[in-house]
């Protein structure tokens, strides 16, 4: 009974409505479940670069934003700890943010799900961090540790360019352990370096993560 139950969810799922969104600018288009509903502008949309929008009935407590960045390939939600959030970095006035965004190791198809795992990102005894003050690489390793409280990669795989990823953590130390899972793509031509849909709760709603992949996949870059 539970298969024939979980085998109708799936054929329903798979024969959901799809609305399409195409960028007022023209930059993109892309599909998605009509039922996430209205699609509009989301966090920081079009500061530097970035292109964001967001769903209003979106199936999950956090984030739930379709990014599209340029430059480094910044992650939502401190989904790869603080450093690769360039919302959390903007806790560093502006000439600082840019020494630490040239230590951080890049984010790329190959090494995205090496850097879910690890705990930081950055060694602040290393000898390139000697250029930052005492004060500077605490303040650096905290923030490194922003929801990268001893990370489990539930999932992290690639398929047709786009990578699916559930990492289960804790945004700081003795805080509720949540899930913060998405999918992701490193566009190999043209300015875009990623898109991205990155969304958290305690756990992920049946589907939503296939959704999210399918959301990632259909993306059109002008």
């Amino acid at each position: 009974m539970r298969a024939w139950i979980a085998a109708a969810l799936l054929l329903l799922a798979q024969r959901a409505p799809l609305a399409e969104y195409r960028d007022p600018q023209g930059a993109f288009r892309f599909t998605h479940p009509a039922r996430f509903g209205t699609v509009f502008p989301g966090t920081n949309d079009g500061f530097q670069g970035r292109r964001a929008v967001r769903f209003a009935s979106f199936p999950a407590v956090l984030g739930g934003e379709l990014v599209l960045t340029r430059g480094f390939p910044y992650l939502d939600l401190q989904a790869v700890g603080g450093l690769y959030d360039s919302i959390t970095l903007e806790v560093f006035p502006a000439a600082l943010r840019g020494r630490i965004v040239a230590q951080v190791p890049r984010l790329t198809a190959s090494t995205f799900c090496d850097a879910l795992g690890r705990v930081t990102h950055l060694d602040i005894e290393a000898p390139a961090m000697k250029a930052f003050s005492a004060a500077e690489r605490t303040a650096i390793h905290n923030v490194d540790l922003m929801r990268s409280i001893d990370p489990k990669v539930v999932r992290c795989e690639a398929s047709d360019g786009v990578i699916v990823f559930d990492r289960e953590t804790a945004f700081q130390a003795g805080a509720p352990r949540q899930h913060i899972f998405g999918a992701i793509r490193f566009p190999e031509a043209g300015d875009v370096s990623s898109v991205q849909l990155v969304a958290g709760d305690s756990l992920p709603r049946a589907g939503v993560i296939d959704d999210i992949a399918a959301i990632v996949r259909s993306v059109v870059l002008r």
